[in-house]
């Protein structure tokens, strides 16, 4: 549901993640449908882990970039 919920709010103006940082799927310092498809080669391809902050490395995200995390637990 995680790349659902990218595709949904780039495309469709859904409301905005919670966390920004951990939607950058692919740390490239935007949130766009490349983290979808990142997320998904994740999840069904065996593609790489998403670097932190993410679903197994919570912490900050080392790459300076705008995005931000209004909640991530």
């Amino acid at each position: 549901s995680d790349g659902i919920a990218v595709n949904n709010y780039v495309s469709l103006g859904s409301p905005r993640p919670r966390c920004l940082d951990a939607a950058d799927a692919n740390d490239s310092g935007s949130v766009d449908l490349n983290d979808s498809k990142y997320l998904n080669a994740w999840l069904f391809t065996g593609g790489p882990i998403p670097p932190t902050p993410g679903p197994y490395q919570k912490g900050l995200d080392p790459t300076a970039d705008p995005l931000d995390c209004q909640f991530y637990p």
